[in-house]
């Protein structure tokens, strides 16, 4: 019984160490690294799936891309049998193109690798929605863009312009890969707290430029908007009425007002001179910053809850009321999507 127990101990440890040489060899045969000419943002790995993509910007030849890439010391890397020198062979990324990596000893595996050109494709981050986008739809029963929520309408009427849409459901840690290909972003509320990786994507998308709607919230219930505190808008209170004081834009072209439902204020304009305010309160309407339902000495009347921000290479435009967008007031949504596709 005992010799019985050594073999099959021993024939364990032959089929561990056999299971840990296959992982280490599926180790050994990938892409360490992988970057082109006229790329933008990260190259995105999925090991698992033996995948590899990335975004190259408007205008960049994908018929005539030169990788550089780095794969584990004595490897070689094919492309139909051909082998690819980094930095030295011109490849046809017009379609997605399947690498072979072998190693010393002949071993093959395959990766597809795959460029995304960047154009005006809209994503719609509702990744960090408190509700507002997303209901009735709930961590429960997942997020499905097909199925009624509250923002299907908006997202169903901007297809129907003919733009392509993608939206992000709650709960999604944002990778920079989701935004490939989507030059146009709208951010619909930010009840959700936004890690410092996340805010990075943000920073890194404004280097390489987006159109940006920057959407929030009343802030009764999340105080902070860690997204917009990182552009430079502090938004803060509770306010309701009518946008009524409009400075001439292509976004308040032939608007007379836009209804306020229940947004937020701008509160640091003096302190932000890349801020240009495109529509105010009116003169008998404040906001609430202590959420006591009345006007206090300090409460701004008449606050400015919608504008412009240059920042980076990107242009912006934001508002405190996410509802407002919901209803789908006219002109104003047909100006905002002259100025997204601008």
């Amino acid at each position: 019984m005992r010799t019985c127990k050594i073999i099959l101990a021993g024939l364990l440890l032959i089929l561990l160490s056999c299971e840990r040489s296959e992982q280490v060899n599926y180790k050994q045969t990938g892409f360490l690294s992988f970057n082109t000419n006229g790329q933008t943002l990260s190259t995105e790995f999925n090991d698992s799936r033996r995948e590899v993509r990335f975004e190259v910007d408007f205008g960049v030849d994908v018929t005539r891309l030169v990788p550089d890439f780095n794969v584990p010391e004595g490897c070689s890397v094919l492309l139909n049998g051909r082998e690819q020198v980094s930095g030295g062979s011109t490849v046809d990324f017009s379609q997605p193109v399947l690498y072979e990596i072998q190693d010393l000893e002949s071993h093959k595996t395959t990766w597809e690798v795959s460029a995304v050109q960047l154009n005006k494709k809209i994503l719609i981050d509702a990744s960090h929605d408190g509700g507002v986008w997303w209901f009735p739809q709930s961590p429960l029963t997942g997020f499905s863009e097909d199925q009624w929520h509250q923002g299907k309408p908006f997202a169903d009427m901007l297809r129907s312009k003919g733009l392509e849409v993608r939206e992000l459901g709650r709960g999604e840690e944002l990778k920079e890969g989701m935004f490939f290909g989507s030059y146009i972003v709208i951010r619909t509320n930010g009840f959700e707290r936004y890690t410092e990786n996340e805010l990075e994507i943000y920073t890194k998308l404004a280097r390489r430029g987006m159109n940006l709607v920057f959407f929030t919230d009343h802030k009764k219930y999340d105080r902070v908007d860690e997204l917009g505190d990182h552009l430079g808008l502090k938004f803060e209170g509770v306010a309701y009425g009518k946008v009524t004081k409009l400075t001439p834009h292509m976004i308040t072209k032939n608007i007379t007002s836009i209804d306020y439902i229940a947004g937020s204020v701008l509160t640091n304009l003096d302190q932000n001179p890349d801020i240009e305010v495109l529509g105010w309160l009116g003169e008998e309407e404040y906001g609430d910053l202590n959420f006591n339902g009345g006007l206090d000495e300090n409460e701004p009347l008449a606050p400015p809850v919608m504008g412009t921000l240059k920042w980076e290479k990107s242009k912006i435009f934001f508002i405190g009321d996410m509802n407002g967008l919901e209803i789908m007031p006219q002109p104003f949504i047909d100006n905002l999507i002259e100025w997204m596709r601008d």
